[in-house]
Formats: C-alpha cells, sequence, structure tokens
C-alpha cells in the first residue's frame, strides 16, 4: 500500500467518526423520567440475560468507535503540522496533546457513568446515580478546553507556516474561541445550547480532513508556493 494511500486514509478518520457521531445522535435513545426508573430498568438489564437494551448498546458502541477514530484523525494532523512547522516546533505537539486530552476526558467521563451502571443493584442512591451522570455529562463541555488548544495550535501553524490553507487557520481560531465560551457557559451555566460549539469542531474537522485527503503525497514546499482554494464537496 502506497504511503500516499496511508496519509489519505488517516485523513479520511476524521470524517468516518463524525458520519459515526452523527448517525449515533439520529438514534433515539430510551429515557425514564427519574433516576429511580433507570435504575431499575439497568439493574433489569444486568440481572436479566435475555433482556438486551440494544439501542442503548448501539449508542455506546458508535460513540466509542467515533472517538477512537478521532485518534487516526490527530495523527494525521499532528503529521501534517510537524512537517510545516520543523522538527523543533512545538505547536503541533501542543494540537496532538490537546486532541489526546480531550479524548481521555470523555472516556474518563464515560467510566464514571459506568459505575453508576454497574452499581444499579446494588441498592445505589438515586440522587448519586444522578451525581455520576452529570460527572459523566459534565466531561463533555470539560473536553472543549484542550478541543480548543488543539485548534489555536492549528490555527498559528496554519497561518505562520503553511500546514493549512490560511483560510482554514482562521476557520480554527474562530472554532477555538466557540469551543472556549461553549465550555464555560456549559460548567457554569449549565446552558443546554452550550454544546453547539461542538458541531463547529465537527464541521471543522470534515474540512480538515478534506484538506489533508487533498494534500497528501505534496511536498510543503509545493503547498506553500500553491493558491489553495476552498475544498468543494463536489468533485
Amino acid at each position: 500500500m502506497s504511503n500516499n494511500l496511508w496519509q489519505r486514509l488517516g485523513a479520511a478518520s476524521g470524517i468516518v467518526s463524525v458520519i459515526i457521531l452523527t448517525g449515533r445522535d439520529f438514534i433515539p435513545s430510551r429515557e425514564y423520567g427519574t433516576a429511580a426508573e433507570e435504575i431499575a430498568r439497568t439493574c433489569a438489564t444486568i440481572t436479566t440475560p435475555q433482556t438486551v437494551d440494544v439501542v442503548n448498546s448501539l449508542i455506546s458502541l458508535m460513540g466509542i468507535l467515533g472517538f477512537l477514530g478521532f485518534l487516526f484523525f490527530f495523527g494525521s494532523l499532528w503529521s501534517a503540522l510537524r512537517r510545516a512547522e520543523g522538527d523543533d516546533g512545538w505547536l503541533a505537539a501542543a494540537a496532538f496533546g490537546g486532541g489526546l486530552l480531550s479524548l481521555a476526558i470523555l472516556f474518563s467521563g464515560g467510566t464514571i457513568s459506568f459505575a453508576a451502571h454497574s452499581n444499579a443493584c446494588a441498592g445505589i442512591d438515586p440522587q448519586l446515580w444522578q451525581v455520576l451522570h452529570d460527572v459523566g455529562g459534565g466531561a463533555f463541555f470539560i473536553s472543549f478546553f484542550p478541543l480548543a488548544v488543539l485548534l489555536a495550535a492549528s490555527a498559528v501553524v496554519a497561518i505562520r507556516f503553511g500546514a493549512l490553507p490560511r483560510w482554514l487557520g482562521w476557520m480554527s481560531a474562530f472554532v477555538a474561541l466557540t469551543l472556549l465560551v461553549g465550555g464555560i457557559a456549559g460548567i457554569d451555566y449549565a446552558r443546554e445550547d452550550a454544546g453547539l460549539p461542538y458541531l463547529l469542531f465537527e464541521f471543522w474537522t470534515v474540512i480538515t480532513s478534506i484538506v489533508l485527503m487533498r494534500r497528501a503525497g505534496v511536498s510543503h514546499s509545493a503547498v506553500s508556493n500553491a493558491v489553495v482554494a476552498p475544498p468543494s464537496v463536489a468533485s
């Protein structure tokens, strides 16, 4: 398999992850009004082998696969940033570290929610159940901050070193700012619409994946001397 194809596969993983996570969001999950009802339903699922919550299991699986796919996209982005910035640069590493930290926070939040589910039959207090799930949900907004580092570092390398088109660098800076605002609003003010910046991040991921796929196999010097227009959806 050629190196160019490997580069395109790594870049395309960002698009695949967004598709998986978007599809997960369109699956209606079962919602039980009170924590006590959720505990009873979860306990019944655990203790009865024949009872399988297919819908929620599918949602969890798609979430895991989608977030794992971002690892490959972050690696592809880091490679492009490092080539442009040079081996002595540190912004590419900061961007990659921000992406990894955001995933670590999201998975840690999922671990906390899993702990609540595992103790559904152990007489867990409904208030504690709700607290654990709120902590898991809060991890989503906390992950905005390292994502903002990812986009801010990408913006600087794009604008200063030409790792990405300059227009995409400015877009990265804007999305980084919205993530900071959304993270603060989600944590401090518990605003339901604070998650909207994540949709911008997913849109940025798709656009960046397309750019990286189109630049696969092209030297950085050749890219720096070319005028790169925004990618079109149609080929």
